[in-house]
């Protein structure tokens, strides 16, 4: 999403009103506390704590997430080229994904950063392998798995011609391989890690850990079909999942495997130290939220990450009050 005063300000407003409705048709929220925003977020604690079960007045309402914390952390002055999905890879130097071709102002550059022309592209497409499997997405604007299309070479060219004649910037990526214990809950789809940072005072902290999986489709993300479920700090899964919707799976709608029978992230702490340690490559900004693998080898991707509205909702829906233990903090910057 693109960022303005204006559409922060009106986002609030909406958010806020939605919200307020939503305690008029459940009084039983007007009862909860929220330490932040006393009037409005007692709402969302409410939603909050039904889903997950953890009570607590350290929730963050969503409008206070994104205007309160993320707007006073992050210089969204430079989420036009931080965001930039062809950039990604100068900007974190490893554990990216190889772009088999990067279109940037109606230049393509193939993986060796050298410019190739767009039938020269096509044509290394169409004689790869009938069963090579590609990612294409616009390199600015795919929030919700929008502008995202994984195929074989007959399904993307189409995409790639549409892309290129709109003079839109884009990358062209293989379908990397993830590990057996993340494939196994919706092998269609690469199912992502997805860590949020908080980096204040020279420190890195995650925050906040879920796995996103697809639901019968290719694309992981909630808003596309897809669930999410908890990660601990030990990461074994939580019992349970839910969906955009807040609705709560305690098996996956599509391969019926149960939760709560012990499954944790491979390499969990290895992901999160990479996490920590690349945050310090964005140091303008003070929340990230990352999307990463790990095949069966150990070898870790960042797939992206975010900057900008970076989502709060199901972290919290998943995790509880991920930021109880930097209430302080956040209530410094918001004096």
């Amino acid at each position: 999403m693109k960022d303005s005063f204006v559409r922060r300000f009106a986002y609030e407003v909406l958010a806020n009103v939605k919200f307020i409705k939503y305690g008029i048709k459940n009084p039983k929220s007007l009862k909860c506390k929220n330490m932040l925003s006393p009037l409005t977020g007692r709402f969302w604690n409410y939603q909050y704590q039904v889903v997950c079960g953890i009570e607590s007045d350290k929730y963050l309402s969503e409008p206070y997430f994104y205007n309160k914390l993320e707007a006073k952390v992050n210089d969204f002055g430079l989420n036009d080229f931080l965001d930039h999905k062809g950039y990604i890879s100068n900007i974190l130097n490893s554990h990216t994904v190889l772009s088999i071709a990067n279109c940037i102002a109606g230049t393509i550059y193939d993986s060796n950063n050298d410019v190739i022309g767009f039938n020269d592209l096509v044509s290394f497409i169409e004689k790869s392998s009938p069963n090579s499997e590609f990612v294409i997405k616009r390199s600015i604007g795919t929030g919700g798995g929008n502008s995202v299309e994984i195929g074989v070479g007959s399904h993307i060219i189409p995409f790639l011609t549409t892309y290129f004649n709109a003079k839109y910037d884009f990358v062209i990526q293989p379908v990397i391989t993830q590990h057996d214990d993340l494939a196994i809950f919706n092998p269609s789809s690469v199912n992502t890690v997805r860590v949020m940072t908080f980096s204040y005072n020279g420190n890195v902290y995650p925050i906040s850990t879920v796995l996103r999986m697809g639901n019968g489709g290719r694309i992981d993300n909630s808003a596309a079909g897809g669930i999410s479920i908890g990660i601990d700090n030990t990461g074994k899964l939580r019992d349970f999942a839910i969906d955009h919707d807040f609705k709560k799976y305690y098996q996956h709608p599509a391969t019926a495997i149960k939760f709560s029978d012990g499954y944790a992230i491979p390499y969990f702490n290895e992901l999160l130290d990479l996490v920590k340690d690349k945050h310090k490559f964005l140091k303008s900004h003070g929340l990230v939220s990352w999307d990463l693998t790990v095949d069966n080898d150990g070898k870790m991707s960042i797939i992206e990450y975010n900057i900008g509205w970076g989502e709060i909702n199901f972290h919290q829906a998943n995790n509880g009050p991920i930021f109880e233990n930097h209430i302080e903090y956040i209530k410094s910057i918001n004096k």
